[in-house]
């Protein structure tokens, strides 16, 4: 007589045991992913303060600057609003050390941003006292654009930092939200399995205690106190659980399924299971074939598919996710059904804050391609007039023969700078496979010794011998030119930057068995570790900081080179000895013949430069000037505007052979121009803009450019553009 209660005690602790277990479990890995989703959305914050940082302390520039051009007082609007709002900004950033931001930083920027304040400050006070010519010193000292070049590299650096972080907590919410999943499915699983073994014991055991009992009051209470004890085992469980009977019959409820379905155990018990569990499809609302009924069918466990809705007594709706099982015999007699389901609108929230979550990223990543684009134009529009500048003096007589070579450098210098704001681009592109080619026939040594003779003065300043072994037969590969010069001029640089003074830099160039051409640039420099050479192509990334500090760099040169090769169908790679021991890098290419090399159509001019009247829509002065200068050194007839307005007028006064346009003009853009112009002109026009985003050159083609070039301009690729086009009409 006391084994059955020895069983029910068992069972009924067991049971106790697994539901506070898994409950347990359930939570914590609930708890772990709103944990996560906290400290994402605080990451996305800080990274939107910083940009407002950057943002406000640009409006206190234009407003000082808007000042200082004119004298009014009412250009001092913006400075005075980011004067007042910077301090809330910057307290905003306050103890944020729980993400990685520590007040040392805080300060750092802080600081800066209080020497900028101070040096805008200095010079509206020299503007008011002094007038434009004691202001206008101090600017161009450029104290406060270094100021700001800190600032950005300090946020950039914080920005970096947290999008990194973010982009591991977006991952590791995403492993702990699968992670929760699948727990509370195993845990529901186990919990079935566990209810229905346990209901199946307690129910052996009561059916031999009233047999053993069956002629004894006794017997018969303590029967019921073990029916009493299955239900409290039932009714504790943190799920709701419901039980019928062979029929389909409720005979059991307990708290928790009395509150989702919002009918008490009184009114439910007897009735159909169908009238108290009353399931739907959240889309199509339809009936949703009830699992108890599924079970009687079928006699396994089964559950419910995803999307379903209970519907309870009031009419009301919440999201379920639920499993039913069998109740057998030890004989495997069928008695009934128990039924487990939970409440889903937790799960559907979180659903619901990822999609919101990734509409954010996604808002993000727009808002960064429109920064990149923004600092293109930036970086780009002060080199052109430069640019511009040295090549009139190139081409000039008037410039001493001792400084034609100290030009050529400058004018070098000038396009090595507009490549490496290229390669911050490139990034992107590469990324998003939006990234052009234009294949042809190049001469691999050619391109080679052009760039040594390109490195000459960094060979000499750092004396380091250079060597060449271009060995090759076959030295010539189908490929884009320009790209493959990026990737050459890279991995030199690196040779040249890498190695101390005195050491040696060897290139050389072999064709294998396969019919390819090796390119192997080898240097005596410091040489890499394993470490190093894992992390050699990823971007931004520097194995050894201390070390490289030495040295500089954004760490994206062979991140860049190696995904320009692979997309070129290429191969690069490297190997060391280790430190101090130099370092090789070879680029492999598919050998082509030089016959090969198809011929480029002439683009030349067919007419005489000085009837050939240009128009250029240029808001930037010192770039306006410039190409006026060069263009009608030249022998071109050029006349210059500085907006849409007096564009189109001049378009309508006057016809012209070819239009240079800008898109960024003060009144419009140059994408407004030319479709106003196209309406009753077919005048060749190119757009030339600081704006070299891919999505930047369909939108001026797709609007009625006839071509896209980025500043700053070779002169030789500008004329080439505007014969091309002309000769085109002819």
């Amino acid at each position: 007589m006391g084994r059955p209660s020895r069983v029910i005690a068992v069972v009924s602790g067991l049971t106790a045991a697994v539901v506070i277990a898994s409950t347990v479990l359930t939570y914590w890995f609930g708890n772990r992913l709103v944990r996560i989703h906290v400290r994402e959305e605080l990451r996305r914050e800080v990274i939107g303060r910083l940009d407002q940082l950057i943002s406000t302390l640009k409006d206190a520039e234009t407003g000082q600057r808007g000042f200082i051009i004119t004298g009014e007082e009412r250009y001092l609007q913006p400075y005075n609003e980011a004067v007042a709002g910077l301090p809330r900004e910057i307290e905003k950033l306050n103890g944020l050390e729980k993400i990685g931001i520590t007040a040392s930083e805080v300060r750092a920027i802080s600081d800066l941003i209080q020497q900028k304040l101070g040096e805008l400050r200095a010079t509206v006070e020299l503007r008011r006292s002094g007038g434009f010519d004691a202001a206008a010193p101090v600017i161009q000292a450029n104290v406060g654009e270094q100021i700001m070049d800190q600032l950005r590299a300090g946020i950039g650096r914080l920005q970096s930092k947290q999008s990194a972080a973010l982009q591991a907590d977006s991952q590791l919410s995403s492993e702990a939200t699968r992670t929760r999943t699948d727990v509370f499915i195993l845990t529901a699983g186990i919990n079935i399995i566990f209810l229905a073994w346990a209901y199946q014991r307690i129910a052996r055991s009561i059916k031999e205690r009233d047999s053993a009992l069956a002629q004894s009051y006794r017997r018969g209470r303590e029967l019921e106190q073990q029916k009493d004890l299955l239900a409290v085992t039932l009714a504790s469980i943190g799920d709701c659980v419901l039980v019928t009977d062979k029929d389909g019959r409720v005979t059991f409820m307990n708290r928790v399924a009395e509150e989702v379905t919002g009918w008490t155990l009184p009114d439910a018990c007897g009735r159909p299971t169908s009238d108290v569990f009353r399931i739907l499809n959240e889309h199509t609302r339809e009936t949703v074939e009830n699992p108890v009924d599924k079970v009687m069918k079928h006699g396994v466990i089964v559950g419910l598919a995803n999307h379903t809705v209970l519907v309870r007594k009031d009419g009301s709706e919440i999201p379920i996710d639920d499993s039913g099982a069998p109740i057998r015999d030890r004989d495997g007699t069928f008695r009934g059904v128990v039924l487990v389901f939970r409440d889903f609108s937790e799960h559907k929230r979180t659903e619901h804050e990822l999609r919101v979550a990734k509409e954010t990223a996604e808002t993000a990543n727009k808002a960064k391609d429109q920064f990149l684009a923004m600092l293109s134009h930036e970086l780009r529009t002060p080199l052109t007039p430069v640019l511009a500048t040295l090549n009139l003096w190139e081409a000039s007589e008037d410039v001493p023969a001792p400084l034609h070579s100290d030009v050529q450098m400058l004018r070098r210098s000038i396009e090595l700078e507009a490549r490496i704001i290229d390669d911050l681009l490139d990034l992107t592109r590469i990324a998003r496979g939006m990234l052009s080619f234009s294949p042809e026939n190049t001469d691999v040594h050619a391109l080679i010794e052009f760039l040594v003779g390109l490195s000459q003065s960094e060979f000499q300043n750092k004396h380091l011998k250079i060597a060449l072994h271009l060995n090759a037969p076959q030295s010539n590969v189908y490929t884009d030119a320009s790209r493959l010069q990026q990737v050459l001029w890279n991995i030199l640089r690196n040779a040249v930057k890498f190695t101390d003074i005195g050491g040696r830099v060897m290139i050389a160039t072999a064709n294998d068995g396969h019919g390819n051409i090796d390119i192997a640039v080898t240097d005596t420099g410091i040489g890499m570790t394993e470490e190093t050479m894992s992390k050699l192509f990823i971007p931004f990334e520097q194995a050894d900081p201390t070390r490289n500090r030495h040295y500089g760099g954004l760490g994206l040169g062979m991140a860049i080179s190696n995904a320009l090769v692979d997309l070129l169908k290429g191969k690069l790679s490297a190997r060391s000895e280790g430190l101090g021991r130099g370092s090789t890098f070879t680029v492999s290419f598919p050998a082509t013949e030089a016959a090969a090399q198809p011929t480029e159509p002439d683009s030349g001019p067919k007419v005489s430069r000085d009837k050939v009247k240009l128009l250029l829509v240029e808001d930037h002065l010192d770039t306006a000037r410039a190409l006026v200068r060069l263009l009608e050194n030249r022998g071109y007839k050029i006349e210059s505007v500085p907006n849409v307005e007096t564009g189109l007028q001049a378009v309508e006064r006057e016809q012209f052979d070819l239009i240079l346009c800008d898109l960024g003009l003060p009144d419009g853009t140059g994408i407004d121009f030319i479709q106003t112009v196209r309406k009753s002109h077919k005048t060749p026009a190119i757009a030339l803009t600081g704006f070299g985003m891919q999505q930047d050159v369909e939108r001026a083609e797709g609007a009625g450019f006839d071509a896209h070039l980025t500043k700053p301009v070779n002169l030789q690729k500008l004329e080439a553009t505007i014969w091309k086009l002309l000769n085109a009409r002819q």
